[in-house]
């Protein structure tokens, strides 16, 4: 995401800094909200197989946040990060008010799935 997306973000979530290796969240756990990486960077496992290294500007958990369901990958600090929290009434808020925060959740998701694809 651009940096005035960003901005935006930083000013409407709540950001916490993680330790590295501390978990974000756990694949198969419960999932209200996503987060947007502002610094450092996280590793994305699945069934404990990395699948993706994200950095600033990246999104995390999106997928439990949209459709309700429990969360799919482990998330892990790499390093010293912190990451902007969005729940599901400032997701919204976010998609509605900055058109360019929904298309950039978008490219970000169609990215994943390309990815996933090619490791099948």
């Amino acid at each position: 995401m651009d940096a005035s997306i960003l901005s935006v973000i930083r000013r409407v979530a709540t950001t916490r800094a993680y330790q590295p290796d501390e978990k974000v969240f756990v694949e198969g756990s419960p999932g209200t909200t996503m987060y947007v990486i502002i610094d450092g960077n996280v590793e994305i496992s699945v069934a404990g197989r990395l699948i993706e290294v994200a950095g600033p500007g990246r999104i995390v958990g999106e997928m439990a946040l949209i459709d309700s369901c429990n969360r799919s990958a482990t998330v892990v600090a790499k390093d010293n990060c912190v990451l902007a929290q969005i729940n599901e009434s400032e997701f919204l808020s976010l998609m509605e008010k900055t058109p360019r925060f929904g298309l950039g959740v978008m490219k970000i998701l169609v990215t994943r799935l390309r990815n996933m694809d090619a490791m099948i």
